[in-house]
C-alpha cells in the first residue's frame, strides 16, 4: 500500500503532468501549424537519415559523408523524377482541370432524369462558378504558392535536423531535469524508430497503389491515367481517408467518357483498396507499424478540422508517435508503477 509521502509525492506528479499537459494542449492549439510544420520536417530528417546508418555499417564512408550522399541520391531521383514526368504531368493537370466541370456537367444532366436526385442537383447548382469563383481560383493560386513556400521550409528544416540529430535531441533534454534524460532519451529513440518503420511502409503501400491505379486506368483507357495514377499514390499516404478521395477524379473523368467507364473504375479502385487492405497493408504492417484504424480515422477527422489539409496528412504518423509517448511515459511509467507499488 502507499504510504503518506508516496502518494503525497505521486498526486504532486499526476498534478504536474496533468497542468503541464493542459499546458502543452493550450500552446499547440495556438501554434497548431507551427508545430505541424516541425512534426513534417522531422518526418523529412527521418527519412533522409535512415539510409545513413545502413551507409556507414556497409561503407568507409563518415556520418557526415553518408549524410551528403543521401541528399544528393534522394535530390538526384526527385530531379530525374521531375524531368522526365513534369512537363506530361503538367500537361495532363491542365487537361484534368479542363475535364472535370465537363464531367460535372454531364453527371448534372444524368440526374436530371431521377426523382431522388433533384436536392442533391440543387446543393450542385449553388457550386456553379460564377464571378466569385474567380477570387476562389486566385486564392488557390496563392494557397498553393504558400504551399510550396512551406514545403521548401520543410525540407530545410529536415536536412539541417538530420545533419545533426544528436545537437537537437540534447538541447531538447536540457529543458528536463537530469534524472528524466535518459528516459526521455529512451522515448524519443523508439519514436524515431516507430516513424522510420512507418514510412517505409506508407512509401511502399503509396507505391504499389499508384501503379496499380495507373495501369488500371490506362487498361480501361481512361484519359490522363498517369496523373490520375499518381494522384492516387500521393493521397495513399493518408490512410483510410485519402484512398476515398483519390477515387473521386478518376470516377468523374470515366463518366465523361461513359456510364459504363464508370462503373469499371468504381470496381476497379474497390479491388485495388480491398487488396491493399487485406493483402498488402497486413504483409507490410507485420514488418513495420501497424495503427489501430479507427484511432487513426478519428485522429484524421479531428486533426483536419483543427488544422486543415496539413493535419490530416500528418494524422497518422503524429497518432503512431502518440501511441509511443503514452506507452511509455503513461502506462509504463505511471500505471504499471502504481500496480507494482500496489503489490
Amino acid at each position: 500500500m502507499f504510504s503518506d509521502t508516496q502518494f503525497f509525492r505521486r498526486t504532486v506528479f499526476v498534478s504536474g503532468m496533468t497542468i503541464a499537459t493542459a499546458l502543452v494542449l493550450a500552446l499547440i492549439w495556438n501554434a497548431s501549424e507551427v508545430f505541424l510544420v516541425l512534426f513534417a520536417s522531422i518526418l523529412v530528417a527521418v527519412l533522409v537519415r535512415s539510409p545513413i546508418n545502413w551507409i556507414v555499417r556497409h561503407t568507409r564512408l563518415s556520418p557526415t559523408m553518408a549524410l551528403a550522399l543521401s541528399v544528393l541520391t534522394l535530390g538526384a531521383v526527385l530531379g530525374t523524377l521531375v524531368y522526365i514526368f513534369a512537363v506530361p504531368m503538367a500537361e495532363q493537370l491542365g487537361q484534368l482541370m479542363s475535364q472535370l466541370p465537363r464531367a460535372m456537367a454531364r453527371l448534372r444532366e444524368s440526374l436530371r432524369e431521377y426523382q431522388w436526385a433533384r436536392p442533391l442537383l440543387l446543393e450542385m447548382s449553388h457550386a456553379k462558378l460564377d464571378m466569385r469563383t474567380l477570387g476562389q481560383a486566385r486564392g488557390l493560386i496563392s494557397s498553393t504558392a504558400s504551399a510550396l513556400i512551406g514545403l521548401l521550409i520543410v525540407i530545410f528544416i529536415g536536412v539541417y535536423l538530420a545533419a545533426q540529430p544528436r545537437l537537437y535531441q540534447r538541447g531538447f533534454m536540457h529543458l528536463m531535469p537530469k534524472h528524466m534524460r535518459p528516459r526521455a532519451a529512451e522515448v524519443l529513440d523508439e519514436i524515431g524508430s516507430v516513424l522510420r518503420w512507418w514510412l517505409l511502409g506508407r512509401l511502399i503501400v503509396m507505391l504499389l497503389v499508384g501503379f496499380a491505379a495507373g495501369v488500371g486506368l490506362w487498361w480501361l483507357n481512361i484519359p490522363l491515367a498517369a496523373t490520375l495514377g499518381v494522384l492516387s499514390g500521393l493521397l495513399e499516404f493518408i490512410p483510410y481517408l485519402g484512398p476515398i478521395l483519390s477515387a473521386v477524379s478518376p470516377l468523374l473523368i470515366a463518366f465523361n467518357v461513359g456510364p459504363d467507364d464508370a462503373f469499371y473504375v468504381l470496381m476497379l479502385y474497390i479491388a485495388i483498396q480491398t487488396a491493399e487492405g487485406y493483402l498488402i497493408s497486413p504483409l507490410i504492417e507485420q514488418r513495420t507499424v501497424s495503427l489501430p484504424p479507427a484511432l487513426v480515422i478519428f485522429a484524421t477527422v479531428l486533426l483536419a478540422a483543427l488544422a486543415g489539409p496539413l493535419g490530416a496528412v500528418l494524422a497518422s504518423p503524429l497518432t503512431a508517435a502518440g501511441i509511443v509517448a503514452v506507452r511509455l511515459l503513461y502506462v509504463e511509467d505511471v500505471v504499471e508503477q502504481v500496480e507494482k507499488l500496489n503489490a
